[in-house]
């Protein structure tokens, strides 16, 4: 019997570039508390961002925020796995004096930037939905460093791939595409925020169904006993699951009944 239902977010709960929770996702979330069913949301998203796109529905779920390191439950924190604030730094320090890349930090409540252009201060301000500050020096976040990324325009891996690869072994590339990379602490991803669910509700893999499109949900659905992935994503993506849908709330309202 599944116990828990946890899903991605960008391109899986939000297709097709939405912006805004679906009227039939937030339905569907009420239905399943109403027959004793978790729902988490997984997301690369700090948990601020995911707060205010789930609205009043946040208060009844749980998250697994910045890829794995932030994990709650109507609204308390059950687990933080963040990066060695020193090594963070310095990481940080490296890319952007030895690179043309952009760097931003992930809190657990907002992130942080340090712009070499306004292009990019707008551009991740907007992204962020204007969760986002601007420091003067990362050192001065009050934050715990739950995820840092790496930004350039035109080919992030080739502006910046050389540095960053030196400091693979200190952490986990939770995301690569052409313009980021981003990073968390070693041996954390959204399976371990996962994990962390399972063990803290007493919920075993077999009992909990996951849907997800991208990298960074791999882990995820490798745990799950039972996993779909979106019908867009890559074939590795699609080589830890079971199924496939173009809709995962239509396939929860399918499974369960709804």
């Amino acid at each position: 019997m599944i116990k828990l239902v946890v899903s991605d977010v960008d391109g899986t709960l939000l297709r097709g570039g939405e912006q805004t929770l679906p009227k039939e996702a937030v339905e569907t979330i009420h239905a399943l508390k109403e027959k004793g069913v978790l729902f988490v949301a997984a997301s690369g998203r700090p948990y601020a961002d995911l707060k205010h796109l789930f609205g009043n529905v946040a208060e009844e779920i749980g998250f697994i925020a910045s890829d794995g390191a932030f994990v709650s439950y109507q609204s308390e924190v059950i687990g933080r796995f963040p990066i060695d604030r020193e090594a963070g730094f310095s990481f940080m320090r490296e890319i952007y004096m030895e690179t043309e890349a952009e760097v931003a930090l992930y809190g657990s409540y907002l992130a942080y930037m340090l712009p070499k252009s306004e292009h990019f201060a707008a551009y991740f301000r907007e992204t962020m939905h204007h969760h986002v500050e601007r420091v003067s020096c990362m050192k001065r976040v009050p934050e715990e460093y739950l995820k840092i990324g790496i930004y350039h325009a035109e080919d992030v891996q080739r502006y910046a791939g050389a540095v960053a690869a030196y400091w693979n072994h200190k952490f986990h590339n939770v995301y690569t595409s052409k313009n980021w990379m981003e990073y968390t602490a070693a041996g954390v991803h959204k399976g371990a925020g996962l994990d962390k669910f399972l063990v803290t509700f007493g919920i075993a893999p077999q009992e909990v169904l996951a849907f997800g499109d991208n990298k960074n949900d791999k882990e995820m659905l490798a745990l799950a006993g039972c996993s779909y992935a979106m019908s867009s994503a890559a074939e590795e993506i699609k080589a830890f699951c079971g199924y496939e849908t173009d809709n995962p709330i239509k396939t929860i309202r399918v499974l369960f009944g709804l």
